[in-house]
């Protein structure tokens, strides 16, 4: 516990934690299972090219999101990537999605020859808001990518009727909603698809890769065909494509880790309540909060700073870095206002998206996060709270 200013590791004290605290999952499935597993691939000798390792995780994950098609990738980038170049008519070039999001994903459109055109976001809920799509939306526009986040789902149903108009086809980065559960669906089978990511920090784990769900068989034909250059057959080639497949070995981690998904989904929530108890008295913040209506698997913690702090919400996670609490400021800075915004657009209006991206914080979570790191997190938190005006002014000096 600090009780000097000199006690923080930015001023030269010892860090609080000996060890890191992520901000990913970092869950391992059962290890008997994964070896289980990796012992079929080496009596094989099939380590890749859609084996069937692959070919079990796929159905798995088709009944975990109750959709009919699967399609896994090496990575979620590549399977969005495939995504934007499959869906994009001929003659339309701009990709709709959030500036309030992961600084990779316009990348994705550019790699796949479109630009991304950048619309405001919902308060509080963070998803897209259907009324900015629709000022955004145009003849040009190919594909509305919304991303739903992980306190909230996107509105379907307003972005399905705005984006109707033009007709533009929806597609979802839903990395953070594997296991949620809204109005009695589950997240998988909304848009033309669904994107979901099998890397070491997120819920399912496959050290890395990611996977397509969708209802739309001839689509799924489509990206299976994409992620193996193109082959229908020996030799044949039915369209553009690359190597996006996912190897066996990265299939038996995943096949373990989702023995153990329902086990993680529940420890994040008990992580999440204890540090709402745990920050309780901490002044002049609180937590975004997780809709009681709904099933969520609760992957990250977001602490809010109120404007009343005098530090900055990126100087009071710079102090918890150095004490080895891997906090970030949370989608900071916004995409439209950072070198992701193409050359020679405008840059555009978004209020909502610029008030939310000075808020919030990223707290560690996952499996190496306990009750007692939440504890002294609280503690270390309060005490910049209390001495914050002479943090503040070190810092400047």
């Amino acid at each position: 516990m600090k009780k000097r200013v000199d006690d923080l590791a930015l001023f030269g004290g010892q860090a609080e934690f000996a060890s890191v605290r992520p901000i990913g999952q970092l869950a391992i499935g059962p290890e008997e299972i994964f070896f289980q597993q990796a012992k079929r691939i080496f009596e094989g000798r099939r380590l890749t090219n859609n084996g069937p390792l692959v070919r079990d995780l796929e159905a798995r994950l088709s009944d975990l999101h109750q959709v009919s098609e699967c399609v896994s990738f090496c990575s979620a980038s590549l399977a969005i990537m495939a995504l934007l170049r499959l869906l994009a008519e001929k003659g339309r070039t701009e990709v709709i999605m959030p500036a309030f999001t992961y600084p990779g994903l316009p990348h994705l459109a550019r790699w796949a020859g479109l630009t991304p055109r950048f619309a405001d976001i919902l308060p509080m809920r963070h998803t897209l808001d259907p009324a900015s799509v629709a000022e955004v939306a145009s003849r040009d526009t190919a594909v509305v990518l919304a991303v739903h986040q992980v306190n909230s789902l996107c509105d379907v149903a307003g972005l399905k009727e705005v984006a109707g108009e033009y007709d533009i086809p929806v597609l979802y980065d839903s990395v953070h909603g594997v296991g949620c559960v809204h109005d009695g669906k589950r997240v998988g089978g909304h848009g033309v698809a669904e994107v979901f990511s099998l890397h070491a920090t997120k819920i399912v784990n496959g050290f890395e890769g990611g996977y397509v769900t969708t209802n739309d068989a001839k689509l799924a034909e489509k990206l299976r065909l994409a992620r193996n250059f193109g082959f229908a057959g020996q030799d044949a080639v039915s369209q553009c494509g690359f190597n996006g497949k996912l190897n066996e070995l990265h299939a038996a981690l995943a096949l373990a880790s989702l023995e153990s998904v329902g086990d993680v989904m529940r420890g994040n929530r008990i992580r999440y309540e204890q540090y709402l108890r745990h920050f309780r008295s901490v002044p002049n913040c609180s937590f975004l909060r997780y809709a009681e209506d709904s099933e969520w698997n609760y992957e990250f913690v977001l602490l809010e700073l109120f404007p009343d702090w005098k530090m900055s919400r990126d100087d009071v996670v710079d102090v918890m870095r150095r004490e080895n609490a891997l906090a970030r400021p949370y989608y900071s800075p916004p995409l439209h206002l950072s070198p992701h915004m193409p050359e020679g657009q405008p840059v555009p209006s978004l209020p909502v998206t610029e008030q939310e991206a000075v808020k919030f914080i990223q707290m560690p979570v996952g499996e190496l996060v306990d009750e007692d790191t939440i504890r002294r997190l609280a503690g270390l938190v309060a005490f910049v709270h209390d001495n914050q005006e002479e943090i503040a002014g070190r810092l400047a000096s």
